[in-house]
């Protein structure tokens, strides 16, 4: 069923969202049907799991820019959301030192106001 549902999106050039989630990874394809990805990253509030997931799309998102990849969005968040901006600049250092990149990491800015 999955074939046919990827080689429908693939005739219609429409992509997929890839959903990571902590613990459901048994449910996370990796069909591109275009030269696009979409990813939408559950995290666990900084679990060691949640490095080593990145590490994983690192590794994946190399691979899929050898191959063609041309435009990727990778939506990360996590139950407690204080947690996200850590994360995005572990994964932004580890896409530009694999992949070659310049891409822009958070900034974290003060509580004050003024």
């Amino acid at each position: 069923m999955s074939k046919d549902l990827f080689g429908t999106l693939r005739e219609l050039k429409v992509g997929a969202v890839i959903t990571d989630t902590a613990g459901r990874r048994d449910c996370c394809h990796m069909h591109l049907p275009t030269a696009g990805a979409f990813i939408r990253y559950v995290g666990n509030s900084l679990h060691p799991t949640d490095y080593t997931r990145i590490d994983d799309w690192i590794n994946r998102i190399k691979f899929w820019l050898d191959h063609g990849l041309k435009e990727l969005y990778f939506f990360m968040h996590m139950h407690d959301e204080a947690y996200s901006p850590e994360l995005t600049v572990y994964m932004v250092d580890k896409l530009n030192a694999a992949c070659g990149l310049d891409l822009t990491k958070p900034k974290f800015v003060s509580n004050t106001l003024f």
